[in-house]
């Protein structure tokens, strides 16, 4: 680390990059149940009470084949310019990443706004839900990825993945390829062997996955980013496409706007990423509800339609076993028995509502179901839409859940004695078998919805689910593989079945009867005055809230850097972790870190050995706290530059960062980029700074830990300040701001000047009397620093110069150059303080106080040093308490006199100053956004403690090092005490309840038996 007057000229280039535009999806609920049986699924209507069980959305997301013409060029992002990679028209470069910018697409065209807009064949997505429960379902109903035939759908999204510690994370044993067997994922993903055309994208949520979850991973930006991070590498590793967010569903203001973010942070970081690596951008889709209330109190249509690449809309269990009565699944429009409310639930009318309320007709992918709702009748006599029920259906041979039955079991019903009936209102059929009542969809109420939906200008189908059509073409006849999902793909892309494929006529199949139609009576009116005088408002007690007001001042803080290639200084001069008096310093900050891929990583091979012997201070004083910076002069500006560039990059690394300083126990980041300079530098840092400090307040909200401190070093040049620091926004982020008040002057110089200068010298220029640490300081705080958190820097080395004329030693004296190199520090113009110790102790040598500057330097011969000793340093505290800064960072605690060599025993400099500080309180008068974070300390790990932190379904066991007659058994992250039998006591070289004699130091626990 150098001060202010070392900086180096650069030059920026800005790259430009692209990054491709793409989508993600959504999915269904469920219900798993015990390995090798047929796990229930639950999804909730969202326009009613209760919804059942099995039945899952499936979204359907826009893809060209290897087998249809080229795609439109329709574009919902700005491409750039420039040429790009190969990229299918799904995943467009977007000309930015860091200036993403969105345009909602509203539908409010005066001149198009009643007018049709059709769309091409090949512009059509066919978005397919595969469920990774269907592979538990007996005889015909069993699915396996390879019964997916590759060209059916231009989607496939793969439902459902799972959150652990909010990161993304599979649910099956078998979702994962491992001990050799491949994974359902990666069967899937092969699909694309013969396809190379089709997206396969990985959903999170459903049913049964709950809201919580999502409510947990969207509160603060930190566990949002912690889930976005986690996902983007986990679906890059397993070579999925995109993701697809099923939050059913979020509610309320606080879940409308935390979704949003979601969102838009998932979009941005898929944004970045692609620019990044070059490569397409992940796809972003959802799968969002039907019901008017849910739409209207959890979902922010345009902003949610404007960073998804397309959605997946629900349409279906418009109706199901919750209700007491019968009605459709899907109908496609109401019926004239409905309620006035009731003529909302249907595809056209929850479509058209998507679209009134911002969502472009192009983006919304419109559900279909290939199973039914079934009911019981009350009355077999009564069988009508809208008939009495007593629940819901029978479950399936195959599906085994009440209320709900795939296509192939409703083939099954219909080829065995069930009523075939065709609604012509709601343009869907029905069947009715004895006092079973089942709503579905059979091929000619997918070909008409296929109709509807091409004229309205809708983007395509969701499927919900590929593995409950007649996937084997057995069950439904005419041996056509897919009868539903195979139409939609006929209607939309011209694609034929085959040359034999017919649709099944049911009403020639199954038995049919004819039926009236009963209009109900016009509903009347109530007035809302009615209402309203009769409803009653509950009158809340008020409490009010008292709150203590923190402390107000605190002890002076001070930060000792320890470099990192001290420990390689020869003999005397070798410093390592273990010279530190751990009671010296309220913070010691190990400098430096390095980036490697832009990621925190050690700079050199003995970093580790070095921090573990750092962090052991604690043993011995467990308040001490310890820092990592990264950065510093030689590290330079550029590394920083093209971090900070590429919000993923950023981002990554900072949430990586996280991991790494918990990892090895660190207590916080110093950041020392020398130095940020011009304004897209300036912005760079304070975005740097607010995403690092808003993940470390996240991160501690969510760990329970102590926050990670946030530090960073500054220059003392006005001018650098004033190139490229916010100083009142970067004081927002920053726990405590060192600055380098040091490096004044040196060898870069052709005129001695001192290092470190508390004021400046009455003749010195304008110019000059700038360069002194009273000034700098003062900058600092001119430009919005708060004094509390100003770390005022103290030198334990000096500046050396070669004098031109051994007469001129004065300040101002002309040099050649920087003096001679130090026994250990062996660098040129530059002496730690025990080499200035020995300087000092030498015959003829003058040593000299300036009483202008406050400071001593020192000369002999034709060498030059200005240095800070034990009497400078103390002047120094009292002007700093008498200025009221925070307190003080030391560069650095191996150059003081840490062996004792000067005489005044070890760290005399240090030691000088923290008891000039001793009594000293700074007064806490900042008042920003982030000042009442949750302090702390690491607790000292108990090390007959057993932590469980195993992979999902991985059992391990421990001894319980204070009772040999007990283990512990790791499952998971569960952990279980258990007991061996009598007589026995625990084998850790086994892990096996074995006789005393065989395990050490276990043998007065009992007695083996008689030989």
């Amino acid at each position: 680390m150098r001060g202010s007057h070392d900086e180096k000229e650069e030059e920026e280039q800005e790259e430009k990059e692209k990054s491709g535009d793409g989508g993600a999806i959504w999915m269904k609920p469920w219900k798993r149940k015990v390995p090798g049986k047929q796990r229930s699924l639950r999804k909730r209507s969202d326009v009613g009470a209760k919804r059942s069980q099995s039945s899952r959305r499936r979204i359907i997301q826009r893809s060209d084949f290897s087998w249809l013409p080229a795609r439109g060029t329709r574009k919902r992002f700005r491409r750039p310019a420039t040429s790009a990679p190969s990229i299918s028209s799904d995943q467009e470069v977007s000309a930015s990443v860091n200036r993403f910018k969105v345009t909602r697409n509203r539908i409010s065209n005066k001149n198009k706004k009643n007018e049709i807009q059709t769309g091409k064949s090949e512009d059509y997505k066919l978005v397919c839900y595969y469920t990774n429960w269907s592979q538990y379902r007996t005889k015909i109903g069993k699915f396996l990825p390879e019964d997916i035939q590759p060209d059916l759908c231009t989607h496939i999204i793969f439902a459902f993945g799972w959150l652990k510690k909010n990161k993304l994370t599979s649910f099956e044993s078998n979702d994962e390829t491992k001990d050799g067997k491949i994974g359902l994922y990666e069967r899937v993903v092969n699909l694309k062997k013969a396809n190379p055309s089709l997206k396969i994208l990985l959903a999170i949520g459903g049913w049964s996955f709950g809201t919580q979850k999502f409510k947990d991973v969207s509160t603060t930006r930190y566990a949002r980013q912690t889930y976005i991070y986690s996902a983007i590498s986990y679906l890059r590793n397993r070579n999925f496409d995109g993701l697809d967010i099923d939050w059913e569903y979020p509610k309320g203001g606080d879940d409308k706007k935390n979704y949003v973010l979601l969102l838009k942070e998932l979009r941005e970081a898929f944004e970045a990423e692609a620019q990044e690596k070059k490569i397409p951008r992940l796809l972003l889709t959802a799968a969002v509800p039907v019901g008017p209330d849910n739409v209207k109190s959890g979902y922010d249509v345009p902003a949610v339609a404007s960073y998804l690449d397309f959605i997946n809309l629900m349409a279906y269990d418009f109706h199901g076993k919750w209700e007491r009565e019968t009605g459709h699944n899907a109908p496609l429009y109401p019926s004239s028995l409905d309620s006035e409310w009731q003529k909302q639930l249907s595809v056209d009318n929850a479509a058209s509502m998507w679209v009134r309320l911002g969502a472009p007709k192009e983006k919304l992918i419109i559900g279909m179901p290939t199973y039914g709702r079934s009911f019981t009748l009350s009355n077999l006599s009564n069988f009508r839409v809208h008939a009495p029920a007593s629940g819901g259906g029978k479950a399936g041979e195959y599906t085994k859940e009440s209320g709900f039955l795939a296509y192939y079991e409703i083939c099954e019903m219909l080829r065995n004695g069930a009523i075939y009936i065709w609604d012509d209102e709601m343009k869907v059929p029905y069947l009715v078998q004895n006092d079973q009542w089942v709503g579905f969809d059979d091929e000619k109420s997918i070909r008409n919805k296929m109709d509807w939906l091409k004229s309205k200008g809708y983007g395509g189908a969701m499927v919900w689910t590929i593995d409950m059509d007649d996937f084997n073409g057995t069950v439904c006849g005419g041996n056509v593989k897919y009868p539903l999902i195979g139409a939609m793909r006929e209607e939309l892309f011209g694609i034929s079945r085959g040359s034999n494929a017919k649709d099944i006529d049911w009403t020639a199949v199954a038995s049919t009867v004819s039926e009236s139609i009963l209009k109900r009576p016009e509903p009347y009116k109530i007035l809302v005055s009615d209402v309203i005088n009769k409803a009653k408002k509950l009158q809340k007690s008020t409490t009010q809230l008292v709150i203590n007001p923190p402390t107000n001042e605190r002890a002076a803080q001070s930060m000792c850097y320890l470099t990192n290639w001290s420990h390689r200084r020869p003999g005397s001069g070798k410093f390592v972790p273990d010279d530190i008096d751990p009671t010296l310093c309220t913070h010691i900050v190990y400098a430096f870190a390095t980036l490697k891929n832009f990621l925190l990583a050690e700079e050199n091979e003995r970093d580790t050995e070095m921090y573990e012997r750092l962090i052991a201070l604690r043993n011995k004083n467990p308040d001490i706290k310890i820092l990592l910076a990264i950065g510093g002069w030689a590290f330079g500006s550029t590394p920083f530059k093209e971090l900070t560039s590429n919000t993923f990059r950023m981002n990554q690394f900072v949430y990586e960062a996280i991991e790494f300083l918990r990892e090895y126990k660190f207590d916080g980041l110093d950041v020392d980029w020398e130095y940020p300079r011009g304004g897209d530098d300036r912005a760079a840092y304070v975005n740097l700074l607010k995403e690092l400090r808003l993940a470390f307040e996240g991160e501690a909200n969510s760990s329970g830990q102590p926050k990670l401190i946030l530090s960073a070093a500054v220059p003392a040049s006005f001018e650098a300040i004033a190139a490229g620091y916010d100083v009142p926004e970067i004081s927002k982020y920053l726990d405590f701001i060192n600055v380098m008040t040091y490096d004044f002057h040196g060898q870069w110089e052709r005129q001695v000047g001192h290092n470190s200068p508390l004021f400046p010298l009455e003749s010195a220029t304008s110019y000059q009397k700038k360069l002194t640490v009273d000034y700098s300081a003062r900058e600092w705080v001119k430009q919005g620093a708060p004094k509390e958190k100003l770390m005022i820097g103290m030198p334990t080395y000096g500046r050396s110069f070669t004098l031109v004329d051994k007469e001129k030693f004065d300040i101002g004296a002309p040099a050649s150059g920087g003096g001679i190199a130090g026994n250990f520090t062996n660098e040129s113009g530059f002496l730690s303080y025990y080499e200035i110790c020995g300087f000092l102790n030498e015959d003829n040598t003058t040593l000299v106080w300036d009483n202008e500057q406050q400071v001593p330097f020192a000369y002999r011969d034709d060498q030059w040093v200005g240095f800070d000793d034990e009497r400078s340093l103390i002047n120094k505290m009292q002007w700093l308490k008498e200025e009221g800064f925070g307190g003080i960072m030391i560069w650095s605690v191996d150059m003081d006199d840490f062996r004792g060599s000067c005489g005044a025993g070890k760290y005399p400099l240090i030691k000088a100053m923290m008891k000039e500080l001793r009594d000293y309180k700074v007064k806490l008068e900042y008042d920003g956004p982030y000042e009442s974070g949750k302090n702390g300390r690491y607790a000292i790990k108990d090390p007959n403690e057993v932590s469980c932190d195993e992979e999902d379904n991985h059992i391990s066991y421990h001894p319980d090092k204070s009772d040999c007659t007990m283990y512990y058994m790791c499952e998971g992250e569960r952990k279980h005490h258990m007991p061996c039998p009598v007589n026995l006591v625990f084998n850790p070289n086994e892990n096996v309840c074995d006789w005393p004699e065989n395990v050490d130091g276990c043998v007065q626990h009992t007695q083996a038996p008689p030989v």
